[in-house]
């Protein structure tokens, strides 16, 4: 569909802007070989009732944003783009709090079509200017959005799936890793379409063929999703801006749409779904824990930062101590040795608590006697570091020495339940996170 010959609509600065804020998420590709030459794409035309209605749209080569709003009025309908790094004039102190009129015209030359935008605003021009940027040049995304809706979409609690994405990526693999599996590069929140996966029917899980993320909350059962890794900062700036979403996926392309109530017409990202899901749902269980220690996360953390300038650049790795009944103290202790060439240097001691049921009563989950294992410096930080609680839970599952494990080892992993606030939808409810990694074997 060509632009038209001349379009004009009126609109209020305020909805005009916040659609272009939304769809700013998406950084529009450049359409020429100048470099910042991307282009928003303006669809004007009147609804079945008569009234004036806007879209405007942001592309990518992976993502596309949609965003619609009211017009006070249009003459003609049709298509028309407007540089991005021009609409910024939109937002400028230039545009009054009444109305803003945009004109656009196509004219045709010789050496090839101009497309010209002007703007007023109270009767005053305050941006008219000419490009090349033909409309036919980017593609809406409203077939694909409908014929995605004929699929049934997945609603989901948009705080949750925000708080469990937020926790979750730092346990990804970097985007350009090459040395894992493709599913690797996969935010999977599991259900039970497949018996593989059905006893995570409702976590959201990644990894990064070394540690691994759980999140479970009860509003995910049975809402399947597969992210890639290069969809999750554009879709955690999605999650940003609206309380509900329902996600539709089609044959090429998935779509989020935002279900808040205060947007008077739909704002929708759309997305390459490329990822490969995760072939199974893998998790071991508490019985498996031999230790369970209850530790200051700041005194943990102050620990391992005492060993971390002695850990070799080569090796990333400190032994974890953990001593059943300190000679000193007579408690539970934990603390962190390097070895090196010089010798051998530790950390503080930092005393651990029981655990405790609902009564107050002492639960004694650890084994009465030492442990000691290496961990990798990062990889155990991160376990420790990315806590809410002030008290971490972490619980060691040794790793008895045979023919495939030499040396013997652990896998460690902390565990806590925290609330989602500020939404009456899900107060009161708790969501359960897990963060794991293996020592060094």
């Amino acid at each position: 569909m060509h632009g038209p010959e001349s379009l004009t609509f009126t609109v209020q600065p305020s909805k005009l802007i916040e659609a272009l804020d939304f769809v700013s998420i998406v950084k529009p590709r450049s359409l020429t070989a100048q470099e910042d030459s991307g282009a928003y794409l303006f669809r004007c035309a009147r609804e079945r009732n008569g009234r004036p209605l806007g879209y405007v749209y942001s592309r990518s080569h992976q993502h596309v944003a949609r965003a619609g709003f009211n017009l006070e009025d249009l003459s003609g309908e049709g298509l028309l783009t407007m540089p991005a790094r021009h609409v910024s004039i939109l937002k400028s102190k230039s545009v009054t709090e009444g109305f803003v009129t945009v004109t656009f015209r196509t004219l045709q030359k010789a050496d090839g079509d101009s497309f010209c935008t002007s703007v007023s605003s109270d009767g005053r021009v305050i941006y008219n200017y000419c490009h090349a940027i033909d409309p036919r040049l980017i593609s809406p995304c409203d077939k694909d959005f409908a014929a995605a809706c004929a699929n049934r979409g997945t609603t989901y609690n948009a705080r949750v799936l925000r708080a469990g994405i937020h926790k979750a990526r730092a346990f990804l693999p970097p985007e350009g890793a090459k040395d894992v599996a493709e599913y690797y590069k996969t935010l999977q929140i599991f259900d039970a379409s497949r018996s593989e996966w059905a006893k995570g029917n409702g976590v959201l899980f990644c990894s990064d063929a070394s540690r691994a993320f759980y999140f479970e909350h009860e509003t995910l059962r049975d809402k399947g999703l597969a992210i890639h890794l290069a969809h999750v900062p554009i879709l955690q700036d999605f999650l940003r801006r609206c309380e509900g979403l329902t996600i539709y996926r089609g044959q090429r392309l998935s779509f989020a749409k935002n279900e808040s109530t205060h947007h008077e017409k739909d704002q929708i990202l759309g997305w390459v779904h490329d990822a490969a899901t995760h072939p199974r749902f893998a998790h071991y269980g508490l019985s498996r824990d031999k230790y369970v220690i209850i530790a200051p996360r700041a005194k943990l953390l102050e620990a391992l930062n005492q060993a971390r300038p002695l850990v070799a650049r080569n090796r990333d790795r400190v032994k974890l101590c953990y001593t059943h009944k300190h000679p000193q103290t007579g408690g539970h202790t934990i603390h962190f040795e390097v070895h090196d060439s010089a010798g051998r240097a530790e950390s503080v001691f930092v005393t651990t608590e029981d655990k405790r049921g609902p009564d107050g009563t002492t639960i004694e989950l650890s084994l009465e006697e030492d442990f000691e294992c290496h961990v990798p410096f990062a990889n155990f930080r991160s376990v420790i570091e990315d806590a809410a609680d002030d008290f971490v839970e972490l619980r060691i599952a040794p790793i008895p020495k045979d023919e495939s494990c030499p040396r013997g080892g652990a896998m460690l992993r902390t565990i806590e339940e925290i609330e989602i606030a500020g939404d009456e939808a899900v107060n009161g409810t708790r969501c359960k996170v897990t963060r794991f990694t293996p020592s060094v074997l």
